[in-house]
């Protein structure tokens, strides 16, 4: 088996910048609701803790397909990437309540969000494996 050349292509990158989107917004611009005005954190914060974490876990997925120059390996990569967005969607509101009212920012601005990002970082793994099963061939 010859040494493949390790080159970055356009699905590294596309996985690294959802990845690195998606990591930072739920910090920042689609985080969910605030501390109330006693100071104690709504389920909601709990919900976007365990997204947060689950973006930091596809961050490092991301970084090490790019690293890693096997095609093979970043399928395997791009694979674990598709349950794990797939969990991330699904922790506001099913796995972990969010707020009584439709209208507060966790409803309206951090589970679209999660589910778009989810979903696009699925879209991008998907998109990883077939480029890659081209390359082993």
């Amino acid at each position: 088996m010859e040494k493949q050349k390790h080159k970055i292509g356009i699905s590294d990158i596309l996985l690294l910048v959802v990845s690195i989107i998606f990591f930072v917004g739920i910090l920042t611009f689609f985080k969910p609701c605030g501390p109330m005005d006693d100071g104690n954190w709504m389920t909601c914060h709990w919900a976007g803790n365990a997204i947060a974490g689950a973006s930091v876990v596809l961050l490092i997925i991301a970084i090490l397909h790019i690293l890693i120059p096997d095609a093979r390996i970043k399928i395997g990569l791009s694979i674990a990437v598709i349950p794990i967005a797939a969990l991330a969607a699904v922790i506001p509101g099913h796995l972990i309540n969010l707020c009584m009212m439709e209208t507060m920012r966790c409803h309206a601005v951090m589970t679209p969000a999660t589910i778009v990002m989810a979903a696009f970082m699925i879209a991008a793994a998907a998109f990883d494996i077939l480029v890659n099963r081209k390359k082993d061939r």
